[in-house]
């Protein structure tokens, strides 16, 4: 479903004289059949070209360089960014520009810009009008009006996503829709600038380069193939050597990810990293939360936490209908649902996003965790309502235990993310059904602690960024409750253990202030804090906060209250998500 909305220049890209060729429509025809939506964007004036039979090929039309919007449906035309004031096109006809007036702009030639540029570079029409170029015509548009920001806002208006769509220019006003898009295509004859930011450049000139791209990529089925300039990398963490490493977006959206794991080693975690990062590429997610894992994701801007017992909890159509009209990205968190009611509820909601998908290509990117609760090996109701979506892509599959899964799930995986890996059925289960695992000969049982290693390419070693937002398990694990005397921090300065440990957070917290100065020296140097927080409570952020500290060498009362205030903010943000 990824890639599947397509937006067309008109004049020297679809059209050449108006008019465009019999088998450039008979492509479009082919690309909407086959499930894609088409939007032409033109700087042509409102109404001024007979489209014919093609216009019905359009789920919308962005004319006037953006200006004026029509909705092909609903036959409605917006006018976001308002229209051009009666005294500015009484100044220009004034100043003796020749001119034609739209419904919203005003256009003309080249050299007659200069005399339109010292008309509003008067101080009575400063920030009243701005100018936009197409080769050799000159645009006067409202201010905010674009191509790009005209189909932005038509794309909302139709219920699309700029991160599924392909656009098709030629001149320096196509330039705006370029950069929206995930894919930005050129014709051959194309100008510099808009050669020079495209993914894919067509070897021909005009709609003949259109054609050209649309058989080779869009018709073919091989849209994901593009590699794109412009890729938006999820940022993972670091290697060995302290190199960032990232996965691209476009991996997630349009491939289908497993994540597999021992418990307790950092699966949700990571998973956690990568739907902050597409969200916060504009993304639209949706986590199947069995656990209550990913509930703090809702004090991210447009990201939604529905939860609720079995009287409560939000129907899978009421879920399906926010996806759909407000754009949010949602975790819909089962912990207080039934048992036995969640798979009857989670193949319903998988079975109500198929239209969805369809229809929107939204969310981009589903996650189901604890996926070995669901997708049982033998088949069951929720394993029959994602086989047949699976080859659409923008799936991640959580589960410690791979082998506990149907084997159609497993086939449909196109890489995966591995932390430690001991049960000897789940590793088989891994390296018989991912290909870049079984070549990597990689030893999962061996991944330490925080760290994670993705396949699918060179196998690196990871170790996972710093989170937006905490994972939420962890409020239960160790805010307040007691650790496991194994996990808890036990004191001591040079000589020997002062007879002090903290079982908690809170407890590591409140002995602060009366614990010897010599003792917190001797921990901070050794960067024993930052250690404890990595390893035994698993909290990345935390441990890179003190790691910072300890950094810094500070001393005494200094380190002390650097320390306590530390501590004491991580506390309270934690606190704040319950």
């Amino acid at each position: 479903m990824y890639r599947r909305v397509m937006a067309f220049d008109f004049d020297g890209t679809l059209a050449l004289d108006g008019v465009v060729p019999p088998e450039v429509v008979s492509a479009l025809e082919q690309c909407r059949a086959s499930g894609h939506a088409l939007f032409l964007v033109t700087g042509r004036r409102f109404g001024t070209v007979s489209l014919g039979p093609v216009g019905e090929l359009f789920t919308g039309v962005v004319w006037e360089n953006g200006a004026v919007l029509a909705h092909t449906a609903s036959g409605e035309t917006y006018l976001p960014f308002g229209q051009l004031s009666a005294h500015l096109l009484k100044a220009l006809d004034e100043a003796q520009i020749p001119f034609e007036r739209g419904l919203a702009i005003a256009a003309t030639w080249v050299p007659q810009d200069q005399a339109v540029w010292r008309v509003l570079g008067s101080p009575s029409y400063g920030g009243g009008a701005s100018v936009e170029y197409n080769k050799g015509a000159v645009m006067i548009v409202p201010p905010g009006s674009t191509k790009g920001t005209g189909l932005q806002r038509l794309l909302t208006i139709c219920g699309f996503s700029a991160r599924n769509l392909a656009a098709f220019g030629d001149a320096e006003n196509d330039l705006s829709m370029l950069t929206l898009a995930e894919v930005g295509v050129a014709v051959g004859d194309a100008v510099p600038a808009v050669r020079e930011m495209a993914d894919v450049v067509a070897e021909a000139a005009g709609p003949a380069g259109v054609l050209e791209v649309l058989r080779r990529y869009p018709l073919a089925g091989r849209f994901l193939d593009i590699p794109l300039r412009r890729e938006r990398p999820i940022l993972i963490g670091q290697d060995d050597t302290g190199r960032d490493v990232s996965l691209p977006a476009s991996r997630l959206a349009g491939r289908n990810l497993g994540v597999f794991g021992d418990s307790g080693t950092g699966k949700s975690w990571m998973v956690g990293l990568l739907a902050e990062g597409l969200h916060h590429e504009d993304y639209q997610v949706l986590l199947v939360d069995p656990e209550g894992d990913f509930r703090g994701l809702r004090v991210l801007p447009r990201f939604v936490a529905l939860e609720g017992d079995r009287a409560s909890m939000p129907t899978p159509d009421a879920v399906v209908s926010l996806l759909d009209a407000a754009g949010v990205s949602v975790v819909v968190d089962l912990s207080r649902y039934p048992l036995g009611l969640r798979s009857g509820y989670v193949a319903e909601l998988i079975r109500l996003l198929r239209p969805l998908r369809e229809r929107k290509y939204r969310p981009h990117w589903i996650v189901l965790e604890e996926a070995q609760q669901f997708l049982l090996p033998d088949g069951d109701e929720v394993t029959d309502a994602v086989a047949p979506q699976l080859d659409a892509g923008g799936w991640a599959f959580v589960s410690y235990r791979p082998d506990r899964m149907d084997r159609r799930v497993l086939q449909a995986m196109h890489h995966c993310l591995l932390t430690r890996m001991t049960e000897p059925e789940a590793m088989r289960a891994v390296l018989e059904h991912c290909e870049a695992c079984r070549r990597g000969g990689i030893g999962v049982e061996e991944i330490p602690t925080g760290s994670a290693l993705l396949c699918g390419g060179p196998v690196v070693r990871l170790r996972p960024a710093i989170r937006r937002v905490p994972h939420v398990r962890h409020l239960y694990k160790y805010l307040d409750m007691p650790l496991p005397p194994g996990k808890r921090f036990w004191f001591r300065d040079e000589q020997a253990g002062i007879g002090k440990g903290a079982a908690s957070l809170f407890e590591f917290l409140h002995l602060i202030p009366m614990l010897p100065v010599e003792s917190l020296e001797y921990h901070d140097r050794r960067q024993d804090f930052s250690r404890w927080a990595e390893e035994a409570l698993g909290d990345m952020g935390l441990a890179a906060r003190l790691k910072k500290l300890s950094n810094r060498q500070l001393r005494g009362e200094e380190l002390r209250e650097a320390l306590r205030k530390t501590v004491a903010a991580h506390y309270e943000e934690l606190n704040a998500l319950r």
